[in-house]
């Protein structure tokens, strides 16, 4: 595995871990949740599951996670979406003739459905786990504890309940308000699978059920898993459903 950086358009640096061993037919970005990294256990695991099926693998934190130097000020969606289209863009760099897919977790998935829908991205395919697709609504309000955070700091901490949090804009909070997943339209060749734990509690099983029906999108839901998916059964599901999304496309799943 390689650990490198390459330039952000916003003028930073976005912190990476490649496999890629050269000549793999598929690379896969993996996006991580909010306020996680690139070393997440589901990165971890969605990297060595890859490179078992002989695909490419690149992981980066988002701006202003994990070892991101960026400003707090600079995180909003659309610095996300750029950074995304960077490091695609260098993952061409080193597999002219592979195909990109995406693999999105929570916060991952949505901006990698804000990506294909912006009509730049350069692959099509996109596996999402927990996909916080109403996140324009859970995270996008800025409520009356978050404005006074802002007023009083010039940010709102966000603590996750592990690492050390983030300190958030209010150009966060509308760069969110002003993208939902639901009101974007996903281009005629995309293709999208979803899982979801019923027992998730961050984002609703509800919302993930309402978007896979609105937008024509597979969905399976995982009994008795909740956000992180990581019972044996979740995690059993993520892989065989990921192996076959991946490598047998034109078969249904």
């Amino acid at each position: 595995m390689r650990t490198t950086e390459i330039p952000s358009p916003g003028g930073y640096m976005i912190p990476l871990d490649a496999d890629i061993r050269g000549g793999e037919r598929l690379a896969c970005v993996i996006s991580h949740g909010f306020a996680s990294s690139r070393k997440s256990t589901t990165a971890r695991m969605m990297m060595a599951h890859c490179r078992s099926m002989g695909m490419a693998s690149v992981a980066f934190d988002w701006v202003c996670h994990g070892d991101s130097r960026a400003h707090y000020s600079r995180l909003t969606v659309e610095a996300c979406l750029d950074d995304l289209a960077a490091v695609e863009r260098w993952i061409r760099l080193q597999l002219p003739d592979a195909e990109i897919v995406y693999f999105g977790s929570s916060f991952g998935a949505y901006l990698d459905i804000c990506h294909i829908c912006s009509g730049r991205s350069l692959g099509r395919r996109a596996f999402l786990r927990s996909a916080a697709v109403d996140m324009d609504v859970s995270f996008g309000v800025k409520t009356p504890e978050v404005m006074a955070g802002i007023e009083r700091d010039g940010y709102y901490k966000y603590d996750p309940g592990f690492g050390d949090g983030l300190r958030l804009c209010e150009s966060f909070f509308d760069s969110l308000a002003a993208r939902s997943a639901f009101n974007a339209d996903l281009p005629g060749d995309a293709r999208l699978f979803m899982v979801h734990g019923t027992c998730d509690e961050e984002v609703s099983p509800g919302s993930a059920r309402r978007y896979a029906y609105e937008k024509g999108v597979p969905l399976v839901l995982v009994p008795g898993a909740g956000h992180g998916i990581e019972t044996p059964e979740g995690l059993r599901d993520i892989k065989a459903f990921t192996r076959a999304f991946y490598l047998a496309p034109q078969e249904e799943i």
